[in-house]
């Protein structure tokens, strides 16, 4: 089951959003996420938070839709797109975040954080915006594109191991990025696909357009 969360980040176009949504086969708001549904004219199949960042008229109004709604108390330990996104990990196979950044560079570095619960539960997750598709692995991943698109390996908790690439202009063979050394930006496609694998550790894959 492909599952879609929309937060209440920044969307700044709605159109690449929407062949996302109609191949979702659930949709799920975190809270101010009603937002961007409302102005793509998409109903939720669930809105889940505290609801402190929605408009009241727009929850009435999937209210009256027949929309599942799920409030959670304002003071909590876990943001609204984190209990979205463990709720979904119990019935999806797939889970796409949309409006999971934004100005708020605090929530878009804790969403991006959720990436990890994907790979606890074996269940592939990504933030999709307006130029960056970001996944989290700890073995593979085949990335599709074009000759020249961009892309970028970033380690996180600690050292990647192990990194190698194929289809990449640079090419990397058993090599090791350190947290905080930006040896991984703007590496860029040398075919339609790359691959990236990794030994041991944690790697953001970002595909990104300038």
């Amino acid at each position: 089951m492909k599952t879609v969360i929309i937060g209440s980040g920044q969307i700044y176009n709605y159109d690449f959003c929407l062949d996302i949504l109609k191949s979702a086969d659930k949709i799920i708001c975190a809270d101010g996420g009603t937002r961007h549904a409302s102005n793509m004219k998409i109903t939720p199949d669930v809105i889940i938070g505290d609801m402190d960042s929605s408009e009241i008229s727009c929850i009435d109004y999937f209210k009256k839709m027949g929309v599942k709604i799920v409030r959670y108390p304002k003071e909590k330990d876990k943001t609204d797109t984190h209990i979205c996104v463990e709720f979904a990990l119990t019935f999806s196979k797939e889970i796409t975040l949309l409006g999971a950044t934004g100005s708020r560079i605090d929530h878009t570095i804790a969403n991006i954080s959720l990436l990890k619960l994907g790979i606890d539960a074996k269940i592939p997750i990504t933030v999709i915006d307006n130029k960056n598709r970001i996944r989290m692995i700890d073995d593979f991943i085949v990335l599709g594109g074009s000759k020249g698109d961009l892309f970028s390996l970033i380690p996180v908790m600690g050292k990647a191991e192990g990194i190698s690439t194929k289809g990449a202009y640079y090419e990397l063979t058993d090599a090791t990025i350190e947290f905080g050394d930006s040896y991984g930006i703007s590496n860029c496609f040398n075919d339609d696909k790359v691959e990236v694998s990794l030994k041991k550790g944690y790697l953001l894959v970002i595909k990104s357009e300038d």
